[in-house]
């Protein structure tokens, strides 16, 4: 089995959808068709039963696809660990929520990076939905990430960086800007701007109900999958929202943060890493970051 086929054979199990694979994957639909009919020849079965609306794994697809996230993995690691160790610098993948990370994340890599200047860091933003995919593909060593329940216990080791909580957010010159405190029973006129909820199922979830249990349904005028988009849409008059109280250390102009009690959700920060297959220099980073105590809002020094 090539590795190209069984990355294409992922991919449309995640999709569940030939054209969508074929655009994740930057090529056309009939390549993908043809990857999977040789995968499923080569292994003398059919991975995915398929009809008019959806494709959908067979019995033996789903034994297929750990496995083939599993070697897919391994064979990224292996590629990068002989790159790490040809070039004589080991390397550091790193995932994070901008917002989440914005006052200690800077420092904290300036830090661990004076005390070992052997290892180079990549970094990139992703969402958390993000981070979980690249994670099971082995594509970053370290997530800075919301809650992941979906990764494996046995596979991913997690820690808690700090837990944050929920805030209204209104634009400047809103009606309810001057208010310290808000109810959502104040909110039933409002448009609703929110994160996707395949982003945040739970946070999601948590503002349509007390939005019901107030006797309104929310009437949410767009979703966004990253806060930028989201606030900036706030900060442009055209709805209300709830975010992390984290995203006020962004400093985005045009916006007023006010307290709501009714919001009750804890959101944690946390760090996830691979148990079985972290090289050491990874292992010191998480131990670096847990050791600062990190609290929210905080400037590592």
């Amino acid at each position: 089995m090539e590795i190209k086929a069984l990355k294409t054979f992922i991919t449309v199990a995640s999709l569940k959808n030939f054209s969508a694979a074929a655009k994740e994957l930057h090529t056309v639909q009939p390549n993908v068709s043809r990857q999977i009919s040789e995968l499923e020849k080569t292994l003398d079965t059919k991975l995915f039963s398929r009809n008019t609306r959806e494709v959908n794994l067979t019995e033996a697809g789903q034994v297929l696809l750990p496995e083939a996230i599993e070697i897919v993995a391994n064979n990224t690691r292996v590629k990068n660990l002989v790159i790490a160790t040809s070039n004589k610098q080991q390397v550091l993948r790193i995932g994070y929520l901008a917002s989440a990370c914005s006052t200690f994340f800077p420092q904290l890599v300036k830090q661990f990076s004076k005390l070992n200047p052997n290892i180079r860091f990549s970094i990139q933003e992703m969402t958390s939905k993000e981070q979980f995919n690249a994670l099971a593909e082995n594509k970053i060593d370290i997530s800075f990430s919301r809650p992941q329940p979906s990764l494996e216990k046995d596979k991913f080791s997690c820690s808690e960086i700090y837990t944050d909580s929920l805030v209204a957010v209104v634009p400047d010159g809103h009606h309810l800007a001057n208010n310290k405190q808000l109810h959502f029973k104040q909110l039933e006129k409002e448009n609703f701007i929110l994160f996707k909820p395949e982003e945040s199922v739970d946070l999601h979830y948590h503002i349509v109900s007390n939005c019901q249990k107030n006797g309104f349904s929310p009437n949410i005028t767009s979703h966004h999958g990253n806060i930028r988009s989201l606030m900036t849409v706030v900060s442009a008059g055209l709805g209300i929202s709830i975010v992390p109280s984290c995203v006020q250390y962004l400093h985005i102009d045009g916006c007023c943060f006010i307290t709501m009690h009714e919001l009750t959700l804890p959101l944690q920060l946390n760090i996830y890493h691979s148990r079985k297959t972290s090289p050491q220099h990874v292992i010191d980073f998480v131990d670096f970051c847990n050791e600062k105590n990190i609290t929210l809002g905080q400037h590592i020094d």
